[in-house]
């Protein structure tokens, strides 16, 4: 009798649905997810990764450079370069247009060619090219208005990649207006 019992109460348990609120509790959350917040690391887009640019020179440490990071039509990066005998260094940040054009809209570094103002002053704004043309990059145009690409794609390293995420301007700059990025 105690066994037709358990049997009747399982049924009825099974009939009313109390045993499977969890698993709807579990379809639903696994249908619709959470909302989360917006990825913090770039993962795609033509221009992002490093970029290396060695003609003229044997030395390794003497190839220009960009480390570049991108976030929809954001780019944000640091560039790097080496002129009678001194290291040129600073960031950049760019708008993307097209999958082969972007314009580079702020700078800051060491006062060279690229730059005359020091990024702990803020940010130089400037409207220059930052073109892909047969897999490389190209941040000047030829006289004919053509693209000259002289960056190789080179892979970055983790490490590189994960300590220039760690700059405290890098996520304001991805996400927002660069003058707000010191």
């Amino acid at each position: 009798m105690r066994m037709w019992a358990m049997v009747a109460l399982l049924s009825l348990v099974g009939c009313t649905g109390l045993g499977t609120e969890q698993a709807s509790i579990e379809a639903v959350s696994s249908a619709s997810p959470m909302p989360q917040a917006p990825s913090v690391t770039p993962t795609s887009g033509p221009f992002a990764g490093e970029w290396e640019a060695c003609q003229g020179t044997t030395a390794p440490e003497e190839c220009g450079r960009y480390l570049l990071l991108q976030r929809g039509n954001r780019i944000c990066g640091t560039w790097f370069y080496f002129a009678t005998g001194k290291a040129y260094t600073g960031r950049i940040v760019a708008r993307v247009d097209s999958p082969t054009e972007a314009r580079r809209t702020h700078v800051c570094g060491r006062p060279g060619s690229e730059t005359n103002t020091e990024c702990d002053e803020g940010w130089q704004r400037i409207d220059k090219p930052l073109q892909i043309c047969d897999g490389k990059l190209s941040d000047l145009t030829r006289a004919d208005g053509s693209c000259f690409g002289d960056y190789r794609a080179v892979r970055m390293a983790k490490d590189q990649r994960d300590a220039l995420l760690a700059e405290p301007w890098m996520e304001d700059c991805l996400s927002g207006n660069p003058d707000d990025t010191p």
